[in-house]
């Protein structure tokens, strides 16, 4: 007897109108049972598309509103996507469903061949508390335009050690990230029945071990996840402006971007031929739905090209936005952007960087070389503008015939760095500000510090969280409507 499957994809979406009908469409397509979208933080027409999809699809296609549930999460320091992640696990065990998988909008769970479904995979291998799909990610493509179809006959990738995870659920979890479930002596599999053993203080599970990724990263899996990183290089530009509010961050542009560059080394490229067989009766359908969205989804491309300009506007003319965010904007054509030029002549060696966690606070000494003009030198918010308060001692000064070389030392309180929300990411950056005009001198050196006081954050959070709980939740929610009412102004509010 053919064992019954039932299974869900849950997902968030942040102004991804323009692509959720694909998303939708395909997910159906390739056998899952429901798709549940709860919608966050937008500023384009998610919700009406969802509407006209649900009189499509039916009881196949939930959707709802969560700012309140992010406002709250907002209040309480709470990672909103993992939060919600076990909000939808939860309800799922309720329910009869047998297994269920997070993505993202940008994430298609596809079979190589294009024609056999999640349900055909699960009878092909099936005995697993958790099997990780692995992301075949988007190898950019200049010439590609927002009009053409996200796939095609020849796709090119790169395999990353990054998955994407679908959970029996008989299994006992004992939590729920964003790529991967915790359970103890769990039996997670890769789809091609590999065995994957994690060490069981990694609380994370995210990312495949690196021996075992080297294995098989110019094997095409015949199931994965493609990742659309890039797409076109104006919905690029776009999607850096959702910034990582789900992750409780309130930076403007997505920190986790590294270009319109391939990920890995150009040798790690990998071909997905598409049968053609596959691919022109999945386009016949998915363009009858087209035709039933067409003006909502040309009011929908018109938000990512105003969402790809404000980008652009917030960047222009700003050296010191474009510094830190010069990574992100890598291999994107010089017609669309350029980066200003940089007048004066100012560097910094940083040294001594270390966390006194008896005092609470992050010091360094630095050193710095610039041409004979007055400057001042500041700290300012991880990839922001805004300065932070900081102690910063002139030690000495060495005068050259061309050039001044100045010693510091400087001190900044943790307190002063409260909205730290990842590892690795700079909690601050050294500027210096020369005729009003704000340079970048130094921030990657600055990243350990994050692992270090991070924390110590979460403790001050905490703290704070039990103060604004007294406030009632309805409030947290109109700041939130206000803040999306404001969006635009406060988007260029770069000073």
């Amino acid at each position: 007897m053919t064992q019954a499957y039932k299974i869900k994809l849950a997902a968030i979406a942040k102004d991804e109108g323009f692509y959720l009908p694909l998303w939708v469409y395909h997910h159906l397509h390739f056998g899952f049972d429901v798709i549940d979208i709860r919608v966050n933080d937008t500023t384009d027409n998610s919700l009406e598309i969802l509407k006209k999809l649900k009189t499509i699809y039916g009881e196949r296609l939930r959707f709802s509103l969560a700012d309140q549930i992010m406002a709250e999460c907002q209040t309480k320091g709470i990672h909103f996507q993992t939060y919600i992640y076990k909000q939808i696990y939860q309800e799922t065990l309720s329910e009869d469903f047998t297994h269920l998988i997070f993505l993202d909008i940008d994430e298609y769970w596809c079979s190589a061949d294009f024609s056999k479904t999640i349900k055909d995979f699960l009878t092909q291998v099936s005995n697993f508390d958790v099997c990780m799909f692995q992301w075949l990610i988007e190898l950019p493509n200049s010439e590609r335009n927002m009009e053409d179809f996200a796939f095609k006959l020849i796709m090119k990738g790169q395999k990353s050690n990054h998955v994407k995870s679908l959970l029996d659920l008989k299994a006992e979890v004992k939590g729920v990230n964003i790529h991967n479930y915790i359970i103890d002596k769990g039996d997670y599999i890769l789809s091609d029945k590999g065995r994957v053993d994690f060490a069981e203080a990694n609380k994370d599970r995210g990312v495949l071990p690196v021996d075992l990724h080297e294995q098989s990263r110019l094997t095409l899996s015949n199931y994965f996840v493609f990742h659309f990183v890039f797409r076109s290089q104006d919905e690029y530009i776009a999607s850096l402006l959702r910034g990582n509010k789900q992750s409780g961050g309130s930076f403007f542009l997505k920190r986790n971007r590294i270009g319109f560059i391939p990920t890995y080394a150009r040798k790690y490229i990998l071909r997905w031929i598409i049968p053609e067989d596959s691919l022109m009766p999945y386009k016949r359908e998915f363009f009858k739905i087209l035709k039933l969205l067409k003006t909502d989804l040309i009011e929908a491309s018109s938000f990512v090209l105003v969402r790809k300009q404000a980008v652009l506007d917030y960047l222009k003319d700003d050296v010191f936005l474009q510094q830190v965010n010069a990574n992100k904007m890598r291999g994107i054509d010089e017609g669309i952007y350029q980066s200003k030029k940089i007048n004066y002549f100012i560097k910094a060696k940083v040294s001594n960087i270390c966390f006194d966690e008896q005092l609470g606070c992050c010091k360094f000494s630095c050193e710095v070389t610039s041409e004979q003009v007055a400057y001042e030198l500041v700290i300012t918010r991880s990839f922001a503008k805004e300065p932070v308060i900081a102690k910063i001692h002139l030690l000495s000064i060495e005068q050259r015939s061309s050039y001044d070389i100045k010693k510091f030392y400087i001190e900044i309180d943790i307190s002063q760095l409260t909205d730290v929300v990842y590892n690795k990411t700079p909690p601050f950056c050294l500027a210096a500000r020369v005729n009003n005009e704000l340079f970048l001198l130094e921030m990657y050196q600055f990243r350990e510090l994050s692992t270090l006081i991070l924390p110590k954050i979460m403790q001050m959070r905490g703290a704070t969280s039990k103060k604004e709980l007294k406030q009632s939740k309805s409030i947290s929610l109109q700041m939130l409507q206000a803040e999306k009412k404001n969006f635009w102004q406060k988007l260029f509010n770069k000073s």
